[in-house]
């Protein structure tokens, strides 16, 4: 089963919620109680949940999530993205400055008014940029776990958050915040 046909499938239990960012961040998705989350990697050119995952995201996880170095291709990421519309509850883009404006552009135009959002740490200066495609959610990457967790709830759905690395780490240019 492919990832698309994966995320459907979770959909008709879980409140499906792809976050696309970088995985220094991955401790603002932490939440109490943990939610279920699963990171998304490409291997041989294909999009897959990585092996082991599904499982929780709590703080533990979320400090390791930060040394998870996955190979990153944008042009993976923008094809696969446009096959996802019917497989997504919601998806959240990481600006981390600017970097986010080519994903943002290849999520399915019916997803961006109402069930995307994107996130920032301390502010967003591309705001009007987004909004030129189409977006009208935009808050702090700590909002974000209460945001989906309440989108889901009014949906009477349990919250599931799928994780796509979206910036290429490694030892050289890797930071620890």
């Amino acid at each position: 089963m492919n990832l698309v046909e994966q995320l459907k499938q979770a959909r008709t239990e879980q409140f499906v919620a792809l976050i696309l960012d970088n995985e220094v961040t991955v401790g603002e998705f932490v939440a109490e109680p943990p939610l279920p989350w699963a990171r998304i990697v490409q291997i041989d050119g294909v999009f897959q949940i990585a092996e082991g995952y599904p499982t929780v995201l709590d703080a533990r996880l979320g400090r390791a999530e930060m040394k998870n170095w996955d190979d990153v291709s944008l042009p993976g990421m923008i094809r696969t993205l446009a096959d996802m519309a019917d497989a997504l509850d919601y998806v959240i883009i990481g600006n981390n400055a600017g970097q986010g404006l080519p994903l943002a552009q290849a999520v399915p135009q019916g997803l961006r008014a109402t069930q995307s959002g994107v996130i920032y740490a301390s502010g967003l200066p591309e705001q009007s940029a987004y909004q030129r495609l189409g977006y009208e959610n935009f808050f702090r990457r700590y909002e974000t776990a209460p945001r989906l967790r309440a989108a889901a709830e009014a949906h009477n759905r349990p919250l599931a958050l799928y994780f796509m690395n979206t910036i290429q780490h490694n030892t050289m240019n890797y930071h620890d915040p």
